[in-house]
């Protein structure tokens, strides 16, 4: 099997340390051991989210899973629900809460562009009874960060949750739940947390849980109701509907203490400077950034237009054969057209990135273009 450099929106590569949990001998998923170990996990993931107040959940799955049990908690036709997009996965929640609400308004954004706080505002005025907020933080389909705190404050003060897909910039990007009044992060191992994929961390504010309460939304997995009821009449024993890998978790919690030793703030700021590193030399070899303003760029993923001698294809297809090194393509509408490039939790370093850019540059001068990467 062809061992590549892993450099696409997620999952990333990762430490031996994290990995090696992964082989570890099995042990039970309940008792009194695991559950010591399960909620040192749920407290680490709090100082990270930085919340006293909310409750901390690890669902088996993907993202996917966690963004769709705040949708499905919430909904059922009870409350009217707003889906904010501007990139493909602003696209899927609004496929999603349609499959469980007939009461979905959606707001279109540009792809490339940060979500617009006034459009936000305008809806949110002319629709008194919207009761949810659904937003992606980080669209790593195209690289943009969205105001998440500019939105939820919006949402508190017209008496909205905001539901916010956060699995590309928890521990990476500056969130801080309580102090932003956000109701729901969502978030997933496999990126800015350092961990092989299969665990989505959510969490659920005691404003969010007093809308959940009123809801009728069905399920039972993914039902936040379920997972609640089980943290609270099964806490000292199975704190969790369904069995729980592991491995996986014991991996989290390394993962998570290796987060706060580095320190949030520190961690924030090396993730912008390496993001602004790789922003400014692709800029340099003549890439034109899909995300034009940098203040509205991700610091874990950046995206590109191919170069005018060079397609996006085809550096992808140079850069896994010739290097060995795998970047992200264009999702959807953006097919073909833009290359992304994944710089989170151990990628996020010159040790990862500079050898990436080297790599690009060497795949521009195979095709008669070249200019210097710099420092």
């Amino acid at each position: 099997m062809k061992r590549y450099r892993l450099r696409i929106p997620g999952p990333i590569d990762l430490e031996p340390e994290v990995l090696a949990f992964m082989s570890a001998p099995l042990r039970a998923h309940y008792g009194h051991d695991w559950v010591e170990l399960y909620t040192e996990t749920l407290t680490l993931l709090k100082q990270v989210w930085q919340t006293k107040e909310a409750s901390v959940f690890l669902m088996p799955g993907p993202g996917s899973v966690g963004m769709e049990a705040a949708i499905a908690s919430l909904s059922g036709d009870t409350h009217k629900l707003l889906v904010l997009t501007n990139g493909f996965f602003g696209e899927r929640w609004v496929t999603i809460a349609r499959s469980y609400s007939s009461r979905v308004s959606v707001l279109e954004g540009t792809w490339g562009r940060a979500l617009d706080v006034d459009a936000v505002e305008q809806v949110l005025k002319r629709e008194r009874d919207i009761r949810a907020v659904i937003m992606v933080h980080g669209e790593t389909s195209t690289g943009v960060l969205n105001p998440l705190r500019e939105i939820s404050m919006l949402c508190e003060r017209y008496g909205a949750v905001l539901v916010a897909d956060m699995v590309a910039t928890l521990g990476g990007t500056e969130i801080a739940l309580d102090d932003w009044h956000i109701g729901i992060g969502v978030s997933a191992t496999q990126k800015c947390l350092e961990c092989p994929p299969g665990l989505a961390p959510v969490a659920v504010s005691p404003h969010a849980w007093e809308l959940i309460e009123r809801s009728k939304g069905p399920g039972w997995y993914i039902n936040l109701r379920t997972w609640q009821h089980f943290a609270r009449e099964w806490g000292d024993w199975h704190p969790h509907p369904v069995t729980l890998p592991t491995g996986l978790t014991q991996a989290l919690r390394y993962s998570l203490t290796t987060i706060l030793d580095e320190g949030l703030s520190q961690r924030w700021a090396r993730h912008w400077e390496i993001a602004t590193m790789v922003r400014t030399t692709l800029a340099k070899l003549g890439f034109e950034l899909f995300v034009s303003d940098a203040r509205e760029a991700m610091n874990t993923v950046t995206a590109a237009k191919g170069h005018p001698q060079l397609p996006a294809t085809a550096l992808i297809r140079a850069l896994k054969e010739k290097h060995r090194i795998l970047i992200g393509g264009g999702i959807e509408r953006l097919s073909g057209q833009i290359f992304r490039i994944g710089h989170m939790g151990p990628t996020a370093t010159r040790e990862a990135m500079v050898p990436t850019l080297l790599a690009i540059e060497d795949v521009l001068r195979s095709a008669g273009v070249a200019g210097p990467v710099g420092d």
